[in-house]
Formats: structure tokens, C-alpha cells, sequence
């Protein structure tokens, strides 16, 4: 059977499903309707047998105090069951029935006549061959002491075998009735099923696609419900999956571009050398050396990248004092600023010193790499301002230099590896592109956010947002 069901689709799950809950449901409901109508049915005939058994009771208590004994009573039924029996006999007997005043005048309804019941002041049967505990009975009181007792039969006794034939017609008809609207729910599931299913069925093929590297694959979302959001979801996943195959090439190829230019250079003048074009002196091998220094750079930076991204830096936390933080590494630039012609200066809002839990070594590197972006693009003389604040747990930073700025369209890519800006913020002593990409890295490694903005200066403005402990 599990294996007949894991070849099934899901519309045929569906379907399934579907049916057998509807048969569940039928057979429930039948069920809970023969148990509401055996009990109900009884209980109502029952209460009215103890009314009309009350009823009985006084009319043969008169009865009896006129006759003064049960013989009667006993007479007449064996007059009316003679009768009876004669009438089996002979179906064509047209003899009259016998008149049974006394009995008329004790049964409430000729439906009682086949269920009375009569029994002696010692629970002896008189009429009927029921026993007392089986029976429904009623005391008959005259003078204050019980004579006999009147009876009927049990109604479950008695019409059991009509309830049965009621029963069981109702049970075909229901069963009828219940085949016919099965059938129509089956007509109507089917459809249900395969509409449901759709949507899945082309998440299977959209996700064959994805697989089959086609990241361009978008699913139409249509409604509001589950399957939406998941195909909403799966659309990210593409667009997420599509915008990495496009970063890995530009990190690919900008990572060639970059390799390949130092590496032309040091070619260039090496076989210059050895063809003797440029001799061979300590200014020309100090520019060998200084072009390997900038390879050497490149190299750790594209590493430092690859460890963040693959998550292999490890960050030493522990308590750090953001105060000392900075302002050690706004010491160790004032000299290049001050021979690049630029002021540097620092502003700490708050008095208390701000700590947080970080890596001192990271963070000074963040820092002085956000200095180094603003020495190397600030046209002089011009400024550096670092401030620092402290806005409920959080650790404000900010970086906000003088002109030259960037552009709105460009402000939120000057993060990305290997970007750099077409203006004059990108002069020839510009760097490798991945000096901020390294600073996004840190800041995310510290679970903070980095953001850029325009300075009040004109120039570029640096937001860095660190947790306090």
C-alpha cells in the first residue's frame, strides 16, 4: 500500500484525500443519526407509557373496588384471545369481535391492547407472559393497599422488529443518497485537485530550471495564500542565486584585472632589464619592489575578503573601549593627513567611555581603513571629522570628510569589491576597490550596519552602527 501511495501525485493525494474524507463524513453522520433516533425514539415512547401506564392504573383501581377481584379482567382477554386466534384459523371468519368493556375502559388506545399487561399483589403474571422486572409497570392502589399492578411491554420488545425494517429502508436510502453525492463530490474534487496541485507542479518545473543553472526563472505569483509566499519566496531565491553567479563573475573578472596589471608592470620592466633598456639600479629595483608590495596587498586584501565570505576569520571578543579605540587610531594618521594638507580631528558626544564587545584588532583596522578612503580621495585642504555618540545601546560613528562626494546612484555601491568611483574621487593614488568592501565585512562580523550619506562638508559621510554589551 506505501509503496502504491509514494507513486501517487499529489493531485491523486488530493483526490484521495478528499473522497475519503467525504466517506469518513457520511458514515459519521449515519452513525450519529441511527444513535440520536434509537435514543430518542425510545425515550419518547418510554415517557409516554409511564403517563398512560398512570392513567391505567386508576381506571383499574375503579374497576377492581367495583368487582372486587381480577377475574374480569382475566375473562375478557381470554374471550379477545380466543377471538384473535380463531381469526388466524380462519381468515374468512366474519364472527364479531367480543365486547370487552372493562379492557376499553382501561387501555387509553387500542395501541396498547398487544402490550397490557397484568400482574397479582405479588408480582405474579395475570395477563401476559412478561416478566415483572421486564416489564413497565404501575401499582393499582384501592383502600390504600396494592391489589396488583398494570403493565405494558417493553416498547424495545415490541418494536424492534419494525425498527429494524425502518432502519434498514432508511439505510438504503441513505445509502443511495450518499453514493449519488460521492459521486458528484468525486466530480467536482478531481478539478479541485489538479487546480490545487498546479501551482506545485510549476514550482517543480520552475525549480528543474533553477537547478539546471537558468537563474532568470521567475514564477508568477498569483493570491495571497501559502503557495504565494512561497513562490515569492522561491523568486528571491532566484534573484539571490542570479545576482551571486553575476557577482562571482565581476569577482572573477575583477580580480584578474587587478592581478593582471602589476603582474604587466613587473613583466615589463624585468625583461626591460634583461634586455638591457633599463639598467639595473636601486631605483629601478626599488620600483620592482614597490610593485610587489602593491601585488603583496592585493593578494592579502582578496584573502582577508575570502575568509570573511566563507566565515574562516576568527574575532577575538572581548570587552573594548571605543573611546581609546579610535582615538589610537586617529593618532596614528595625523601625520599623513597633516603632510597631505588635511585636518583631522575627533568628537566624542558622550563623556563615559562606550564599550562594547569586540575584536580591538579588527576594529582598528576597520578604522584606519575608513581614514586611509578619506586621505586618499579628500582634495586639500580639506577635513576629516570622526565623531563619536552613543544613541540608546547602540554605538554611532560617524566618518564625514569634505569634497569631493559622491553621487546618490553611487553611494550605496562603494561597498562592493573592486568598486570604484568614475570622478575625482578616484585619482590615480586611488586604492584597489576593497578597502570598503573589508570595512563591510568587519562591521558585519560585529553585528552592526555600515551606510553612506552625504556629508555636511560636500564630501562623503560614513554611518557605522555597533551593538554595546
Amino acid at each position: 500500500m506505501m509503496s502504491i501511495a509514494k507513486g501517487f501525485k499529489i493531485r491523486h493525494k488530493l483526490f484521495l484525500v478528499f473522497v475519503l474524507s467525504n466517506i469518513l463524513l457520511i458514515g459519521s453522520m449515519w452513525q450519529v443519526f441511527q444513535w440520536s433516533f434509537d435514543r430518542g425514539f425510545v425515550s419518547y415512547a418510554t415517557e409516554r407509557d409511564r403517563d398512560f401506564l398512570s392513567q391505567m392504573s386508576n381506571r383499574s383501581a375503579n374497576l377492581y373496588h367495583y368487582y372486587d377481584s381480577w377475574a374480569f379482567l382475566i375473562r375478557e382477554h381470554d374471550m379477545e384471545k380466543d377471538w384473535i386466534q380463531a381469526k388466524l384459523e380462519n381468515y374468512n371468519s366474519l364472527a364479531p369481535p367480543p365486547r370487552t368493556p372493562n379492557l376499553d375502559m382501561i387501555y387509553p388506545s387500542q395501541y396498547y391492547r398487544k402490550r397490557f399487561l397484568l400482574f397479582d399483589h405479588d408480582k405474579a403474571p395475570i395477563i401476559g407472559t412478561t416478566e415483572f422486572q421486564d416489564a413497565e409497570t404501575e401499582a393499582v392502589i384501592v383502600n390504600k393497599k396494592t391489589v396488583g399492578y398494570v403493565g405494558l411491554r417493553s416498547i424495545k420488545e415490541l418494536i424492534q422488529d419494525q425498527t429494524l425494517r425502518f432502519v434498514r429502508q432508511q439505510g438504503e436510502a441513505f445509502l443511495l443518497i450518499s453514493a449519488f453525492m460521492l459521486t458528484i463530490a468525486a466530480l467536482l474534487t478531481w478539478p479541485l485537485a489538479q487546480w490545487l496541485s498546479r501551482p506545485i507542479c510549476v514550482m517543480r518545473d520552475a525549480t528543474k530550471k533553477l537547478a539546471a543553472g537558468q537563474f532568470e526563472t521567475r514564477i508568477e505569483v498569483k493570491g495571497s495564500d501559502e503557495l504565494s509566499h512561497l513562490s515569492c519566496d522561491f523568486n528571491h531565491l532566484a534573484s539571490a542565486l542570479e545576482s551571486t553567479r553575476e557577482a562571482r563573475k565581476r569577482w572573477i573578472a575583477d580580480t584578474a584585472h587587478e592581478l593582471r596589471t602589476p603582474v604587466a608592470i613587473l613583466r615589463g620592466e624585468i625583461e626591460a632589464m634583461q634586455d638591457g633598456i633599463i639598467p639595473v639600479t636601486p631605483d629601478s629595483l626599488g620600483s620592482l619592489q614597490q610593485e610587489t608590495l602593491h601585488l603583496a596587498r592585493l593578494i592579502d586584501d582578496l584573502n582577508q575578503l575570502s575568509m570573511h565570505d566563507v566565515g574562516n576569520i576568527d574575532y577575538s571578543m572581548e570587552p573594548a573601549n571605543l573611546n581609546e579605540l579610535i582615538e589610537s587610531a586617529v593618532q596614528s594618521m595625523v601625520l599623513p593627513f597633516n603632510e597631505a594638507g588635511l585636518e583631522l580631528s575627533m568628537k566624542a558626544s558622550n563623556r563615559n567611555p562606550i564599550i562594547i564587545n569586540g575584536d580591538t584588532d579588527r576594529l582598528h583596522q576597520l578604522f584606519v581603513n575608513l581614514m586611509n578612503n578619506s586621505l586618499k580621495y579628500t582634495d586639500a585642504p580639506g577635513k576629516l571629522t570622526v565623531t563619536l555618540s552613543k544613541a540608546q545601546k547602540t554605538a554611532v560613528i560617524l566618518f564625514e570628510d569634505s569634497a569631493p562626494g559622491v553621487s546618490e546612484e553611487n553611494k550605496e555601491k562603494i561597498f562592493d569589491t573592486f568598486f570604484r568611483i568614475e570622478n575625482s574621487r578616484n585619482r590615480a593614488t586611488g586604492g584597489r576597490g576593497l578597502g570598503l568592501a573589508i570595512c563591510s565585512k568587519i562591521v558585519a562580523g560585529h553585528q552592526g550596519k555600515i551606510s553612506a550619506y552625504h556629508s555636511p562638508d560636500n564630501g562623503l559621510g560614513i554611518r557605522i552602527e555597533l551593538p554595546i554589551n
